[in-house]
């Protein structure tokens, strides 16, 4: 079968990483279309504070991130248009600190992202 250029270029792929513990869901999904990269990254809190802020790092890509806000319900949903795209790896390792309102230590979590499709 012959494809064009423009056929090349428009082709989609997608991949899912997703994993959880006892105090974070975490989903990213990724997405190649032509050449533009992009994904999403879902973080929910699980556990039993309140978010007051968090920072976490994608390995081994290295992409890394800030929160200051997660809504009522501890979620916080960040995407981004021609930033990256995962899909080298079966598995993406998702490193966490957090601290919650009304304590004075921070918290830290390792969390695996196994690849879904």
């Amino acid at each position: 079968m012959i494809f064009t250029i423009y056929e090349v270029l428009l082709k989609t792929k997608t991949v899912d990483y997703t994993g959880e513990n006892g105090d974070w869901s975490i989903e990213i999904n990724a997405k190649l279309t032509g050449l533009e990269g992009s994904h999403s990254i879902k973080i929910r809190y699980t556990g039993t504070g309140t978010i007051e802020r968090a920072d976490y790092r994608v390995f081994p890509n290295g992409y890394e991130g800030s929160y200051p806000d997660f809504d009522k319900n501890g979620s916080y949903y960040w995407s981004c248009s021609d930033c990256g795209y995962y899909d080298q790896k079966d598995e993406l390792l998702f490193f966490i600190v957090w601290k919650e309102r009304g304590t004075s230590g921070e918290k830290v979590s390792f969390i695996d992202l196994k690849r879904s499709h």
